[in-house]
């Protein structure tokens, strides 16, 4: 079923005044296709027409020239930057090429995030079966969700705006990354952002005037008043994590616009998809760069199931992810020598592309809250919720996953002589039917989560919190991806955690 907005006299009514909504149409089969609390409410049709005021996704294009002045690979969260930022010169042609499909208009609502990963707009990275770690999960491996999608993983992330530490950024710079200290990337971050918070605009760390909307969501959990209680009593400070100081407890920011997800596709590619310079094709995988006398000359990819071969006069710009970078650049002769003729492919650059990948880990600490505290999972799909967002853009579905409030902690104490964090605490309303499915536990391991449930006394239904505790600095978390030769096939993780 599709339905034709443009067959609607009135759109969208929201307080007697009515919003004008381009003629678009809205695949309800294809929004429906996706295993979100919406898939099968009454209401999806009025709540993708609410939605439609923010275009969430760029046109795309089918025809490619022979050649372009850039070439950027991977429409992700760095690559629709770069693409939309070089289409500023009309003197110059940029090709972006995206190997995922442009995504369903539900991505924009903030709690469905979850809900996508897995799915076709997920790379569906696993890690190698791991010998110390993961043995409650299938085959001992740890899934890594990336987005594949015009947007990349701005699509399907918990829309979470934290910036990395100062000392990361000059530690950078000291070992001759030039231009990186934090000094120098502040600019950037001001300009990249149109931050609406004004008690964080003040402070000279933010910017008004760019293109990636930030805001706080408007929903807060009913428990975030006791835990600021408990903050308060401790001695901790409430900060804003993207300013002055990192250490201590923060209100998340968001990459939200009036309620919706903002991710770097509307930021960046839909207000600029008519330049007549910049070609935006999705469902284009790319294979190989092309490199002749070690320079890149142009990209072999896969589009409409057919091989085809582009161009650049000026640069190839590989932006397709941590872990896709590592592998096209190893399936294009630039990597670990050892690991190339393993696979017999040609050696064009000995050097040790995708190793000292680093990751965080989390550890999960559940408690049980009174039944009179309405759960996470069923606010979110209660129609009254539903209504709210329709209607304001406010409420349960704007949560960030259920998160309410995240702290950067030290081990040394509650005033740490640097502003150097080593935690990374989080504190959310847990959703354990997603963690089950989503976090490849094995079938018999789920049973713990209900055997924990019968101890204490509570049903499916009833409310638990959740909070993660991540470490934020840990050199024993690390990945080598190993590339086939295969195009297709996902490179291997070889993983090694630490064991807890």
């Amino acid at each position: 079923m599709t339905l034709d907005i443009s067959e609607l006299r009135i759109a969208y009514c929201k307080r007697q005044r009515i919003i004008p909504i381009k003629p678009k149409m809205t695949n309800l089969v294809l929004e429906s296709s996706y295993p979100t609390p919406y898939a099968t409410s009454s209401l999806l049709s009025i709540l993708l027409l609410s939605m439609a005021g923010q275009k969430h996704t760029p046109d795309t294009k089918t025809e490619i020239k022979d050649s372009y002045d850039y070439i950027v690979v991977g429409a992700g969260s760095a690559g629709s930057v770069v693409a939309g930022r070089l289409s500023e010169k009309s003197c110059a042609s940029v090709l972006l090429l995206e190997a995922g499909e442009n995504s369903p208009k539900l991505t924009d609502i903030p709690v469905t995030n979850k809900y996508f990963t897995q799915t076709n707009l997920d790379w569906n990275f696993e890690t190698t079966s791991q010998t110390y770690t993961g043995k409650g999960l299938n085959n001992g491996k740890i899934t890594m969700s990336a987005g594949k999608t015009v947007g990349g993983s701005s699509v399907i992330n918990g829309l979470q705006s934290i910036r990395g530490n100062k000392k990361d950024y000059n530690n950078w710079a000291a070992q001759g990354a030039v231009g990186w200290s934090f000094e120098e990337v502040l600019p950037y971050f001001k300009k990249m952002e149109n931050n609406t918070d004004s008690k964080f605009v003040k402070n000279g760390y933010h910017g008004v005037n760019g293109p990636l909307t930030i805001s706080k969501p408007s929903y807060e959990s009913e428990l975030k008043a006791a835990i600021h209680e408990a903050v308060n009593k401790m001695g901790y400070k409430f900060v804003d994590s993207n300013g002055p100081t990192q250490n201590g407890f923060f209100d998340l920011q968001a990459t939200m616009k009036d309620g919706q997800r903002c991710s770097a596709a509307k930021a960046y590619l839909v207000p600029n998809e008519n330049r007549e310079n910049l070609d935006i094709i999705s469902s284009a995988f790319v294979k190989k760069i092309i490199i002749k006398d070690r320079q890149a000359q142009g990209v072999v990819f896969e589009f409409k199931k057919k091989t085809r071969k582009v161009t650049a006069r000026k640069e190839v710009i590989v932006s397709a992810g941590a872990i896709n970078s590592a592998k096209l650049l190893m399936l294009s002769g630039i990597g670990p020598r050892k690991e190339l003729e393993k696979h017999k492919i040609p050696v064009i650059a000995d050097l040790p592309v995708g190793r000292n990948l680093q990751e965080q880990y989390g550890v999960l600490i559940n408690f049980v809250l009174s039944n009179k505290i309405e759960p996470f999972t069923q606010k979110i799909r209660d129609d009254a919720s539903i209504r709210e967002y329709i209607n304001s853009k406010s409420g349960p579905l704007t949560s960030l996953a259920g998160v309410s409030d995240v702290a950067f902690l030290s081990k040394i104490g509650v005033q740490p002589p640097d502003d150097y964090p080593d935690y990374e605490l989080y504190f959310g309303e847990g959703i354990m039917e997603i963690v089950k499915e989503k976090y490849n536990i094995k079938p018999e391991k789920r049973c713990l989560y209900s055997l924990v449930g019968r101890i204490f006394n509570f049903g499916p239904n009833s409310p638990e919190f959740e909070t993660t505790l991540r470490h934020s600095r840990s050199p024993n978390s690390q990945f080598s991806p190993s590339s086939g030769s295969e195009n297709h096939r996902p490179p291997n993780h070889q993983c090694r955690h630490i064991s807890i």
